[in-house]
């Protein structure tokens, strides 16, 4: 092991503490761009997370215990370069920065300088919020060194290359999709995620080229709501025909279907995921978009849930189980309360969904709400979701059967939480309307297979479940006359709850699509068909494919 030197032994202890100082300076220097953004726009809405600013702090010793001010200014000068186009994206745009924004971006500069130029007066604070910090951390890193007492090790040039290239390595064997910007997030902590995937995934390649989308654009218009609450429940991985209240033999849900018995204007309904990963199907499901290949409409936001919500005067809240980063293309921008997993870290280990009914609960409504809750109930490992509860599972979760059974049970888990969920939504008054599906299906051993991510008829079947109080019976007619509901007619179905109206001029009837693992770029699209013997599932085709051959259709 390499020697860790003071200049004078004498004063070893100072050393050390002014490392512990000017780390932790330096750290929170690289923290403050964000925090100073902050006072300018509301678009910024970075948090602080424990284990991402322990990371920077051991960093920021890092370049402090290297003693080599070129390698310190050079990676200083790039992280404030990244963050100037990050803090710009999210001042100009309302979002952060994407690995395929970068691309798009380097691809069009001429473009960038002109919309620069012409928006500067608009978000010049942009300069401002990196500018002070980094200048301060490149007047520290270049002046400080060789006047006071520091130690030094060749070995934290270790430390700085596990973090600097972590990233870029797990690039190597992950998608795009796995290093999504999550608005919660620190601007830097981002971009460590997205300059990444943009450098190993996109960087120096030859862009895929997708045909032009062959739809006509989605008018929108007023639609007449007096609903006072809208909510949506989005739990990870359920497929419908585990659910007792779709006819399995095991009672995994007695208090759904005590509920339903009771209330016999709610109904059930299996239905068809938009996606079979959570971060596709999420983003197609809060943006109701029927047609693969129409990114533009999922990057703009313009129809959007949360949007609409806001512009009907809901207050808008998503409150999550799970990362933030599933907020990526969400419209987060659009959300008056955004809660996730690293809000309450600890509270989410110990006690996973349930800490979001403890969420739930301390939560103030508005006059008018729009709430989406994201659980992650019956996630792999699916005897992980409900281990800290004291009463036992209903089936042996070890042996043979195992990881079905523990399936089971984390569905028993659910049925628990939404009995008190649609406990909280009864309190409410007025008319108020409640959906609760599944972000996707899952693989529970059919062929020796598990998960999900696949494009077959388990991973796309969710339940939809829909309850509506003082409702109007026409608006749950309207929904409860389908055979199946798919997440674009739900979604469409909540617009028109949320005061938009959804005319999609390519709408035909009975047939849906199914989007693969990935969000964007050539994915496969799985076409599928309603038909009086049931649903038939298209092979999976290539996007660029189905794009050049809009006219094939469902047949009948």
């Amino acid at each position: 092991m390499l020697p860790i030197r003071a200049r004078f032994s004498s004063g070893a202890l100072r050393s050390w503490l002014s490392l512990v100082a000017l780390a932790t300076l330096s750290c929170l220097l690289l923290l403050a761009d964000d925090f100073l953004q902050q006072l300018f726009t509301p678009n910024n809405r970075a948090e602080l997370e424990f284990g991402y600013v322990t990371v920077l702090w051991l960093f920021s010793a890092g370049l402090w215990l290297c003693n080599l001010r070129w390698l310190s200014a050079a990676i200083l000068m790039l992280f404030a370069a990244m963050q100037l186009m990050q803090l710009a994206n999210i001042s100009f745009f309302g979002e952060p920065l994407t690995a395929i924004d970068i691309q798009s971006l380097l691809n069009d500069p001429g473009e960038v300088r002109e919309t620069a130029a012409h928006s500067f007066a608009q978000h010049w604070p942009v300069l401002l919020c990196v500018a002070i910090p980094y200048a301060l951390l490149l007047a520290l890193h270049l002046r400080l060194p060789g006047t006071i007492s520091l130690p030094e090790s060749r070995w934290a040039l270790v430390l700085i290359a596990v973090v600097l290239l972590s990233k870029p390595y797990r690039a190597t064997y992950r998608n795009l999709d796995s290093f999504a910007a999550s608005p919660s997030r620190s601007a830097l902590h981002n971009n460590l995620n997205v300059f990444s995937a943009w450098a190993v995934r996109l960087a120096f390649k030859p862009e895929a080229e997708l045909p032009p989308a062959p739809f006509a654009p989605y008018a929108l218009s007023p639609s007449l709501s007096e609903a006072k609450h809208v909510w949506l429940v989005v739990a990870d991985s359920l497929r419908s025909d585990r659910l007792g209240v779709f006819g399995y033999g095991r009672d995994t849900t007695p208090q759904l279907a005590s509920y339903l018995r009771d209330h016999p204007s709610a109904f059930v309904r299996p239905g068809i995921a938009a996606g079979v990963a959570t971060d596709v199907s999420l983003p197609y499901l809060i943006n109701p978009i029927r047609e693969p290949g129409q990114d533009s409409l999922l990057r703009t936001g313009d129809i959007n849930l949360f949007r609409f919500a806001k512009q009907a005067g809901f207050r808008t809240h998503w409150i999550s189980s799970q990362e933030s980063k599933l907020l990526a293309n969400l419209g987060s921008r659009y959300l008056d309360v955004s809660i996730t997993r690293e809000d309450h870290p600890v509270r989410f280990l110990k006690q996973q969904d349930r800490a979001l009914l403890d969420v739930v609960d301390k939560q103030r409504w508005g006059e008018r709400n729009f709430v989406v809750l994201n659980l992650r109930t019956a996630h792999l490992p699916y005897a992980q979701n409900y281990r800290h509860e004291t009463k036992p599972a209903p089936w042996a979760d070890q042996g043979a059967n195992g990881q079905s059974n523990a399936y089971d049970n984390s569905v028993h888990y659910l049925d628990s939480l939404l009995a008190e969920v649609i406990a909280d939504f009864d309190r409410l008054e007025g008319e108020r309307y409640l959906i609760i599906t599944g972000d996707h299906g899952q693989r529970l051993g059919e062929g020796g297979h598990w998960g999900h991510n696949d494009l077959v008829p388990e991973v796309s079947d969710v339940p939809v479940i829909v309850i509506g109080r003082e409702a109007q019976p026409q608006v749950m007619a309207s929904l409860s006359a389908e055979r199946w509901i798919s997440h674009y007619e739900a979604g469409k179905w909540l617009a028109a709850r949320l005061g938009t109206r959804i005319d999609n001029p390519n709408l035909r009837a009975n047939e849906h699509f199914v989007h693969g693992k990935l969000l964007f770029t050539d994915n496969f699209i799985q076409r599928v068909c309603e038909t009086p013997a049931g649903l038939i599932h298209h092979p999976p085709q290539q996007l660029s494919l189905l794009l050049k051959q809009p006219e094939a259709r469902c047949e009948g």
